[in-house]
């Protein structure tokens, strides 16, 4: 598989705009145009992110191309939405573009154990709550967000709205039972409403104590 090294964590699902100029990756876009494949996109471990000697984590997701738009200097402007997660088993020689040998990963939800049905009651009764807490520290009202109800898709979908770093999400990604990840998300989410709180106090006190309005 075509293999696209950035310092970002794709989930499946997920959208991902790109603007592509490197000569390889201009490349691989061209090919995939014309074979309608799919490339995966590996968040980086060590090194930069234009031009080689980047080391990628070996947990990435396959995307597909969803449009593309060719301008001038042969650049593309492209979306892509995350498909499916992959274990990189050996990275292969260049073609120009970085190419590995990878395995998808099982992605079967499985019995539905007592951990599993705990970590999913907390993540459902704790993220409308850490949304509506984000959205105020930009004074948006809530609006309802549609919950997947299959555990993986669940963990996807929720992981492109969690305001973590990368490396949180790469260790999300990179967990393949699904009660291990819904457990992870659940404590990734508590924390985050913690901290969050503080920031809408905070953000509160700023804005009307200046105004001598009481919190």
């Amino acid at each position: 598989m075509p293999l696209f090294p950035l310092r970002t964590v794709l989930f499946p699902g997920m959208r991902l705009p790109l603007r592509i100029f490197e000569e390889r990756y201009r490349v691989m876009v061209r090919e995939l145009l014309d074979s309608g494949g799919e490339f995966g996109v590996v968040l980086i471990r060590e090194g930069p992110e234009v031009g080689p000697g980047a080391i990628p984590h070996e947990v990435g997701t396959a995307a597909r191309i969803e449009s593309c738009e060719e301008v001038d200097g042969g650049r593309f402007i492209l979306t892509a939405r995350g498909t499916w997660r992959f274990r990189i088993n050996r990275l292969l020689p260049p073609r120009p573009y970085p190419y590995g040998d990878v395995t998808p990963l099982d992605d079967t939800d499985g019995p539905l154990t007592p951990r599993l049905k705990a970590g999913l009651e907390t993540v459902r009764a704790t993220f409308p709550l850490y949304f509506r807490l984000m959205l105020s520290l930009t004074d948006q009202w809530a609006r309802g967000l549609q919950l997947p109800e299959k555990p993986h898709r669940l963990v996807n979908f929720l992981g492109e709205w969690l305001q973590v770093g990368e490396d949180v999400k790469q260790r999300l990604l990179e967990m393949e039972a699904a009660e291990d990840r819904v457990a992870y998300l659940a404590e990734v989410l508590d924390d985050l409403v913690m901290r969050t709180k503080d920031a809408v106090i905070e953000h509160r006190r700023k804005k009307y104590g200046a105004l001598g309005i009481a919190n």
